[in-house]
C-alpha cells in the first residue's frame, strides 16, 4: 500500500505510475514497449513474478483501467493526482478475478474545503551520463545531447461549500533525444 506521501515521494522512473510495480519483488521491466500510438499514456509493460505484463489487472477509482486487447493501462494518472495505491500480487477478491500476475488499484484526489495545489517540472538530461565506449569518442561532445521535461500541475478546490468539489490536474512531457552511431569507411587504399 502506498499513500499519499509515498507515491509522490518515492523515487518512481520517469514519474510514471506504472513504475509503482518495479518496487516490488519479483517485478521486471520488459525491453520492450508497444509503439506510441498504440500507448499515448506510456504504460510500461512489467512482468510480476513470471507471469505475462497482460495478466496484471489496473483499476482507477474502482473501475476497471486496462485495456482488454493490449494488457496495459488505460489511464495512467499522474503521480500528483493519486492519494494511494495499493498492488496485490496474491489471494485476489473474487471481483478481480481476471488478473494472475497482480491487481494495482490506484485511488484519485479530489477537491476540498480549502484551495490547494502543486506545479512541478522533472528535469533530466544527458549531461551526467557515461559514454558508451563502443560508439562516442573522447572529449567533451562525445555524449549525444538530450533532455526530458515532465512538468505539470494540479488545483483542487470548492465550487459549493460542503457540497461540490473540483480537482483538476494538467502534465505534459518534452523530449529532446540525441544519438550517436559509428561509420566504417574503406581507405584511401
Amino acid at each position: 500500500v502506498f499513500d499519499q506521501q509515498q507515491v509522490s515521494s518515492l523515487p518512481v522512473g520517469d514519474q510514471n505510475f506504472t513504475n509503482l510495480q518495479l518496487l516490488l519483488p519479483g517485478a521486471q521491466l520488459l525491453g520492450w514497449s508497444h509503439a506510441a500510438d498504440e500507448n499515448p499514456q506510456g504504460s510500461q509493460q512489467i512482468q510480476i513474478d513470471g507471469q505475462a505484463f497482460g495478466g496484471t489487472a489496473f483499476e482507477l477509482d474502482g473501475t476497471d483501467n486496462q485495456d482488454p486487447i493490449l494488457g496495459i493501462i488505460v489511464i495512467n494518472p499522474a503521480l500528483d493526482a493519486v492519494t494511494d495505491s495499493k498492488i496485490t500480487t496474491q489471494n485476489y477478491d473474487a471481483e478481480l478475478g481476471k488478473a494472475v500476475s497482480a491487481v494495482v488499484t490506484a485511488q484519485t484526489r479530489s477537491g476540498t474545503n480549502q484551495i490547494h495545489g502543486s506545479a512541478y517540472d522533472f528535469r533530466t538530461g544527458n549531461a551526467n551520463l557515461a559514454r558508451n565506449p563502443f560508439n562516442q569518442g573522447p572529449g567533451p561532445n562525445a555524449i549525444a545531447p538530450g533532455l526530458k521535461n515532465r512538468f505539470g500541475g494540479s488545483i483542487g478546490g470548492p465550487i459549493k461549500k460542503d457540497r461540490a468539489f473540483a480537482f483538476f490536474n494538467w502534465e505534459s512531457q518534452r523530449q529532446k533525444v540525441g544519438t550517436t552511431a559509428t561509420g566504417t569507411v574503406p581507405t584511401p587504399l
